[in-house]
């Protein structure tokens, strides 16, 4: 398996959620974009991007650090969100697929993102999700739980 510093650098488009950030109408097209920063410890820049109610582009940029063997980690958001602070872990990590879950923060509630790495298409992503639960480490709750972008 390849080295997540090798995997994880890229723009990741978020296809399938719990996390109503991105199921409210005010935030569209949401994405994930990783790039290293220091390999030890795995250092990560963090910039989500969306679409705002009148197609303008925001984002939100923050810092991505490993912890628990790497593949979980401690975002700290950058500027004004410096102050704000978040736990996340890979549940799966494929060549286009992502599945990552976040734990509660301050200000936001705990969630799972499917994401799919920009370039590539996957004909029925939510069929083969459905059909492989184990092996994409999701539970049959978390999967129920998710809408699709």
């Amino acid at each position: 398996m390849k080295e997540l510093y090798e995997q994880l650098p890229g723009r990741w488009l978020v296809q399938a959620t719990n996390f109503p950030m991105w199921l409210s109408e005010k935030r569209r097209n949401p994405s994930i974009t990783y790039g290293v920063l220091a390999e030890e410890p795995l250092t990560l820049s963090d910039l989500v991007e969306y679409r705002d109610p009148k197609g303008k582009i925001k984002c939100i940029k923050g810092v991505d650090i490993a912890v628990e063997a790497g593949t979980g980690f401690k975002w700290r958001g950058e500027g004004i969100l410096a102050l704000l602070s978040s736990y996340w872990t890979i549940v799966t990590m494929e060549e286009n697929i992502l599945i990552i879950r976040f734990e509660k923060s301050l200000v936001t509630p705990a969630g799972l993102d499917v994401l799919i790495r920009e370039g590539t298409t996957i004909c029925d992503l939510k069929l083969e999700l459905r059909e492989s639960l184990e092996s994409y480490g999701l539970s049959i709750e978390e999967f129920r739980s998710l809408s699709w972008l």
